[in-house]
């Protein structure tokens, strides 16, 4: 799965699943899947990076909503507000 499809298919995912990335880009290579007792990623994100917790990348998204009001974000817009959130630690301003 390429992290667009994750953002695609978000509302598949538990709150507490975390989305595991490559990178930051739409076409990395991601997992969604619980994060061991120890915080450390699953077997399946081996070689992957911590990005997010799915409940955050879904309030990223909110907030993207709530600023932007009348407009449904579109799956780029979803991305952009999420990885903005995961690298800045800060939502996504309106441009």
């Amino acid at each position: 799965m390429t992290l667009r499809d994750a953002f695609a298919r978000l509302d598949d995912f538990e709150d507490d699943e975390t989305i595991f990335a490559a990178s930051a880009t739409p076409a990395a290579r991601a997992v969604v899947a619980a994060a061991a007792a120890d915080g450390s990623p699953p077997s399946s994100a081996e070689g992957l990076r911590y990005l997010l917790e799915v409940s955050l990348a879904r309030e990223a998204i909110e907030v993207w909503r709530a600023w932007r009001p009348g407009r449904t974000p579109s799956l780029e817009d979803k991305l952009a507000a999420v990885t903005h959130y995961a690298e800045h630690d800060a939502w996504l301003p309106v441009a």
